[in-house]
């Protein structure tokens, strides 16, 4: 199985691509900071204040805000759809969608993988950018991408017509249970997964049932690294996106890899950001 410094020596230029984009991207956090903190004490903000790299996340907030103050939240409001819909498009989710996949497929191509799982597909987005990488680079790697909601095997049927040459399966997975005989069945070992911005929807023991069919992970969320939180923190509290507590999840980590390390730690430490957002872990 590959190392960590072997690792580290295959992704060197993307570990100093992503730690200087992070850099730029979240340079006016703490800006953000405090202006979700006057959000969430009731003051009207306009749009105007807003760094340009948080103004999704900040229409997100105020739509939150909106749904609490009347005790109604709908996943279904359309303001709420098309923010998520933007988000999933914007060139910070695009940048974090070529990262994870260029990762994955050099972890794999170094370390023999025989099967990539994608964790929490959706609207197949990552799953798209994952087989135009495969496609082009002649990758014949089988990959199964899962997500707890039945939408995702319409969403990948339509890309699997466009890649006929790969080998692609839909399966149902809920990751805060244990993974299903039927896709434990599939799998062939040295086994990666991947994922972008999912466990944050889930739970930090969804890491130990991922854990169970992994040998190496490259997952892309938010991970609280200093244990602070601010107001937008606690606001997206309400749509069910708990922190991911770095010091919570570190216990199980250790036990079910051998190595772990933070991708983007740099970036941390130069910003003094509380998060980082890109992990990866091998047995």
């Amino acid at each position: 199985m590959i190392t960590r410094d072997e690792i580290i020596d295959k992704i060197a230029d993307l570990e100093k691509e992503y730690v200087d984009f992070m850099v730029e991207h979240f340079t006016d956090w703490e800006v953000w900071a405090n202006i979700s903190q006057r959000m969430a004490d009731g003051e009207q903000v306009g749009e105007e204040e807003i760094p340009e790299a948080f103004l999704l996340e900040y229409k997100l907030i105020r739509v939150i805000l909106k749904m609490d103050a009347v005790g109604k939240f709908d996943w279904n409001n359309p303001e709420l759809r098309e923010i998520f819909g933007k988000l999933a498009q914007s060139p910070l989710y695009y940048f974090l969608a070529e990262m994870v996949t260029e990762i994955a497929l050099r972890l794999a191509r170094h370390a023999g993988v025989k099967t990539f799982v994608e964790i929490g597909a959706g609207r197949g987005n990552l799953t798209a950018t994952m087989l135009q990488k495969m496609d082009g680079n002649n990758v014949q790697t089988d990959l199964i991408v899962t997500d707890a909601d039945s939408i995702v095997v319409e969403n990948i049927a339509r890309l699997k017509d466009r890649y006929p040459r790969i080998n692609i399966e839909t399966m149902l997975w809920d990751i805060n249970t244990s993974p299903p005989d039927d896709l434990i069945g599939k799998i062939q070992h040295p086994c990666l997964v991947y994922e972008r911005a999912s466990i944050l929807y889930a739970n930090i023991p969804a890491v130990e049932n991922i854990a169970a069919i992994a040998d190496i992970v490259v997952f892309e969320d938010m991970y609280n690294y200093t244990g602070k939180l601010y107001a937008y923190d606690e606001i997206v509290k309400k749509i069910g996106a708990f922190p991911l507590f770095y010091r919570e999840m570190k216990p199980l980590l250790e036990k079910c890899y051998s190595d772990h390390f933070m991708f983007d730690l740099r970036a941390q430490q130069h910003l003094g950001y509380p998060n980082t957002t890109m992990l990866i872990a091998l047995k």
